[in-house]
């Protein structure tokens, strides 16, 4: 694709060169200039007569990466939105809202951007507290059997469960619904997401660690959806409260079994995050700290040492007994909400 395409090309090396200038300073100029190439790129392409929309969308997806590893928190943003209308206006259907994405079944190419984008407007949702962008049921799955994903491994009907409980987070915090009575309903939604996570079954494979990582969205779609149960429905947090104890307890060990720098510990952010959120155990605290910082020193992807600033912040408020208001206890939403970040746990 780069090679057809100097769009892409100006996008892949302006990733790659600021990727370099985070390890090594003195690449810092000529990644700079690469990105304003990049940029320019899109820019010029999308002002012309002779576009070519699958190749816009990738360079967005990449600008999107590009900012997330940087450690930005805000950028990174505008570009998934970018990404999110660039799909849309490839895939609408003219008479209607509805979105025909069936265009991208045909390429392979087509296949990978839309997994790719869903996987980061799935996390994008859960970070930021809303519905993905893009809600049309688990679209990145249709696409046919691709085996492992580059993003999510074999956790394909994990990540559209995670997608369900944000929208329902969402509608949950509704103050509309408990007028309307929809108490009941969002209760027996989440029952049934609880109760398809747990049965869910890892597809077949000799990978372990596709499979660990697998299980720790898994368990980490747990957390997910017993901290929306109890921000909502507080009368159930004596019964998550041990639940969300043993998901976290499984991410950890899992975590401590995958060794480094295999390639799937480049997705671990997500289930270490929303482990880390959780941890009580000092223990605990100090593998997923230990991961992340090990992860950060060798890949370099300052991303994860934001979310490791967050999660040390809540570490040391919860250690020293300061609450949020109401009295609950620091949660890392809190965190965000003071510091106005937007979180890319990608």
């Amino acid at each position: 694709m780069a090679m057809e395409s100097p769009l892409l090309l100006d996008a892949i090396t302006a990733w790659s060169s600021t990727h370099l200038s985070l390890q090594d300073k003195s690449y810092e100029t000529a990644a700079i200039a690469h990105r304003s190439t990049a940029l320019n790129s899109l820019m010029t392409s999308l002002g012309s007569s002779n576009r070519d929309p699958e190749m816009e969308l990738a360079s967005c997806l990449i600008h999107c990466s590009l900012e997330s590893i940087s450690g930005d928190t805000e950028q990174w943003f505008r570009h998934h939105v970018g990404a999110y209308e660039m799909i849309r206006s490839m895939a609408a259907t003219g008479a209607t809202a509805d979105l025909d994405l069936r265009r991208f079944s045909t390429t392979f190419e087509g296949r990978w951007l839309l997994r790719s984008f869903a996987y980061h407007d799935i996390m994008m949702a859960v970070a930021e507290g809303r519905k993905p962008l893009l809600v049309s049921g688990e679209y990145w799955a249709d696409m046919g059997n691709v085996g492992a994903d580059t993003y999510f491994g074999l956790a394909s009907r994990i990540m559209f469960l995670i997608s369900e409980i944000s929208i329902l987070d969402v509608d949950m915090a509704n103050p509309a619904a408990a007028e309307e009575g929809l108490d009941g309903s969002f209760s027996a939604s989440a029952f049934r997401i609880e109760q398809a996570l747990i049965s869910w079954t890892c597809g077949l494979s000799d990978n372990e660690q596709l499979v660990n990582l697998a299980e720790m969205y898994r368990s980490a779609a747990l957390i997910y959806i017993y901290r929306t149960l109890r921000q909502h429905r507080p009368e159930y947090t004596h019964v998550v409260v041990k639940k969300i104890e043993r998901q976290v307890v499984d991410i950890v060990q899992r975590v401590q079994s995958m060794p480094a720098r295999c390639l799937a510990e480049s997705s671990l952010l997500f289930p270490m995050f929303m482990a880390g959120g959780e941890a009580e155990d000092p223990g605990h605290v100090q593998v997923i700290r230990h991961r992340m910082l090990d992860i950060i020193n060798e890949r370099h992807f300052h991303n994860m040492e934001v979310v490791l600033k967050v999660l040390e912040e809540v570490w040391h408020l919860r250690a020293t007994g300061v609450s949020s208001p109401g009295g609950r206890k620091i949660d890392w939403k809190d965190v965000l909400a003071r510091r106005r970040w937007m979180l890319s746990i990608t």
